[in-house]
């Protein structure tokens, strides 16, 4: 009695989110989550900052002023503006440099922002999947209950024992069990998206009067590109492309770091403010020598061990990179024929065993046990498809935020509202 209170204040407050909750498609939720995202805010102005850098990068420093005084017999004081002038290939170099770090920013923009379409989709089908075992659960308890009363009747009448009505009990406590968990389980994925989102004031979303396709997936679109993983990776992958900007301002750095040991410039003017002579001015050019020698080559071994770890990383990087998309590969197409056959032999194979235990029951030609069997049978394999479905785009969005483009019509798939 006590989870059956416990499930009708769950059911009565699901209840009332539910009319707060709103249907939306997948592509609006995407569009928000780009709006809103705190992670791709962040990145968005990390961007802004590099390409800020950009300009600093190529910059002269500031110069010096200040005031001299000459005494050579007559004293003369001197208003002092000096220049320090890096060697001009060092401007050009830090400015690549640069480069190469504001567009390894921008990749990993794109990276974060396929990462949260990948979140936002699988949230929106783990939460279709969730609401939907809710809805077939309140049917099974329906149905059972209608197991029960005919169970008692059938009891009252002599046709069969009291233990058909207490299987019938048992069976309904155990579902109000397992709405309990869908339910509190359903509130946590609402909440995700509200945080993938960025939005707590999101009202949620309510799926549970339309059915969504599987999204198709579109094998060719890996295949055709090319036989190995490793190159299409290197083509399309934002991660990897980070990864190659990030090599590219190393190798800059360390063929920077060996020119530090040519001399940069230190030019310097002096005008007259007071004494004599009147017109006297005085203009010098210098150059630094590489006298402590030891500095410029120990940055330039650290220039080049920095090179060679990015290096590593980025060969370690396309080596996890192909590994998961071969396995998410796989999966995807392990998950799509998984639904396949749901929809065409398992489905419809449990609801036609389904009916004909009902039938069977009513007529006293089966017992309790084989109509409960034949209950839990079906009600595994609906709520078996739902989880499929889930899991199946959750592998499928992220194939997508790995190989960098869309294998399949998840972006634009549409929700049809489900016939009453």
């Amino acid at each position: 009695m006590r989870y059956l209170v416990i499930a009708i204040l769950l059911a009565l407050s699901i209840g009332a989110q539910a009319k707060g909750a709103q249907f939306q498609e997948l592509s609006q939720l995407i569009e928000m989550a780009y709006d809103s995202n705190q992670a791709i805010k962040g990145q968005s102005s990390e961007v802004e900052a590099q390409d800020s850098l950009s300009t600093s990068a190529s910059g002269l420093d500031s110069p010096m002023v200040g005031i001299s005084t000459l005494d050579r017999g007559l004293r003369t004081q001197y208003a002092t503006i000096s220049q320090r002038i890096r060697f001009p290939n060092k401007y050009f170099m830090s400015s690549n440099a640069q480069e190469a770090v504001m567009e390894s920013s921008k990749a990993i923009l794109q990276a974060t922002k396929l990462q949260v379409r990948s979140q936002v989709a699988s949230l929106y089908f783990a939460i279709y999947s969730a609401q939907k075992e809710i809805q077939l659960t309140n049917f099974n308890i329906e149905s059972v209950k209608e197991f029960a009363r005919v169970a008692e009747k059938k009891y009252a009448a002599g046709q069969t024992s009291q233990s058909d009505s207490m299987k019938a009990h048992f069976e309904l406590t155990q579902l109000e069990l397992e709405k309990i968990r869908l339910v509190q389980d359903e509130q946590a994925l609402q909440d995700k998206l509200k945080a993938t989102l960025g939005n707590s004031n999101f009202s949620g979303l309510n799926l549970v009067e339309v059915e969504l396709n599987p999204p198709s997936f579109f094998e060719y679109k890996i295949a055709s590109r090319d036989k190995k993983i490793e190159n299409l990776l290197k083509e399309s992958s934002p991660l990897l492309r980070s990864a190659n900007f990030k090599l590219e301002e190393a190798s800059i750095r360390s063929r920077l770091a060996q020119w530090e040991f040519v001399p940069d410039f230190q030019v310097q003017y002096q005008q007259r403010i007071a004494g004599d002579p009147t017109d006297s001015s005085i203009f010098s050019v210098g150059i630094t020598i590489p006298l402590w020698f030891w500095n410029q080559y120990s940055n330039a071994s650290a220039a080049i061990s920095k090179k060679k770890a990015q290096q590593y990383r980025l060969n370690d990087l396309t080596l996890q990179l192909s590994s998961q998309v071969k396995d998410l590969l796989g999966k995807v197409k392990t998950g799509f024929k998984t639904i396949e056959i749901y929809k065409t032999s398992l489905l419809p194979q449990a609801q036609g065993a389904y009916n004909s235990s009902r039938s069977a029951y009513q007529a006293n030609k089966t017992s309790f046990l084989d109509l409960l069997d034949s209950e839990r049978s079906l009600y595994r394999v609906k709520t078996g498809y739902y989880k499929s479905l889930s899991q199946y785009v959750m592998y499928l969005s992220q194939l997508e935020s790995l190989v960098g483009y869309e294998v399949s019509n998840l972006g634009v798939s549409k929700g049809v509202r489900s016939e009453k």
